[in-house]
């Protein structure tokens, strides 16, 4: 079978996002995980977040084709100094060929240059195996989920408050000190689909992303500024009736989501891991799976 990776187009979009869809419905049923539920509103977001990286990053945005067929993708973003992989998929019907090494040599060639390098893997064994050939140290993770016991929610903080993409200036700040790089065009489409807080507190500031109940990510200078705009995210009414909260990829290096999780009676367990190079994971940042 002969396979071709070259850049994304637009008119690849909607292949390249049934690839995604597919590509993950297997993966939880394989690992025994219940599969994530698809609705119109995700397919959007999907498509969205393609075109998001046709425009802002083309030279990370990538297909692999098997005659007219679109059977892997992978997305890759670079800000200031900073890279990472957004996505990297291929069908079921086509794996364990070699595909999904071309397509991550092929975003890796987008990371030249820069000094620091996210990955968040599933825990696919095979993801594993390619990010840790490719210089990647591995840094386990956990997730945490369930119904938040309200009785333990801290008074409201008056010092936290809703944001927008109005405060991207502010949040571009906070990420140049604690991961060492702004997301920049990013802010925009995450206020899209989420609630933005921010806090600010003297010199330290801060914000958080949640959607449905989903911690999609936080940053601060400060972990206890960080533990209020978790502890924020985790009491939000306006999250309407979400009976499940979610908070992903912690590391050992972020005691302070595991502490909020576990005072809000959430369970925690293992998750994929993600792998660094060129830095270690930064202490007062939870990052976000598609826009890291």
């Amino acid at each position: 079978m002969d396979v071709t990776v070259r850049p994304m187009r637009d008119d690849d979009v909607d292949a390249a996002q049934q690839v995604q869809e597919v590509a993950f419905r297997e993966l939880d049923q394989r690992l025994g995980e219940p599969v994530t539920p698809v609705s119109p509103e995700s397919v959007e977001r999907q498509r969205r977040r393609h075109r998001h990286f046709i425009a802002h990053d083309p030279a990370g945005s990538w297909v692999a084709t098997s005659g007219d067929e679109i059977v892997g993708s992978a997305l890759a973003l670079r800000r200031d100094s900073m890279w990472g992989l957004s996505l990297l998929v291929v069908h079921p019907d086509h794996q364990s060929r070699g595909i999904g090494r071309q397509l991550l040599d092929a975003s890796l060639s987008y990371a030249d240059g820069v000094g620091t390098a996210i990955i968040l893997s599933s825990s696919d064994a095979r993801a594993m195996r390619r990010y840790a050939r490719a210089g990647f140290a591995l840094f386990p993770q956990m997730m945490a989920t369930g119904a938040v016991d309200r009785t333990t929610l801290p008074a409201a903080d008056r010092r936290v408050r809703v944001g927008s993409v109005a405060d991207a200036e502010l949040a571009d700040s906070v990420d140049r000190q604690v991961r060492g790089a702004a997301r920049g065009p990013d802010h925009g489409i995450l206020n899209d689909f989420t609630t933005m807080y921010v806090a600010e507190d003297a010199a330290d500031r801060g914000y958080a992303y949640i959607r449905n109940g989903h911690v999609v990510s936080v940053a601060a200078t400060d972990e206890e500024l960080a533990t209020r705009l978790l502890w924020q995210c985790l009491a939000d009414e306006g999250q309407g009736s979400v009976e499940q909260h979610t908070i992903s990829h912690v590391t050992g290096e972020q005691q302070w989501a595991i502490d909020v999780a576990v005072a809000a009676r959430l369970s925690l367990k293992p998750w994929g891991p993600v792998f660094w190079r060129g830095r270690t994971p930064p202490r007062c940042y939870l990052p976000d799976g598609a826009y890291l």
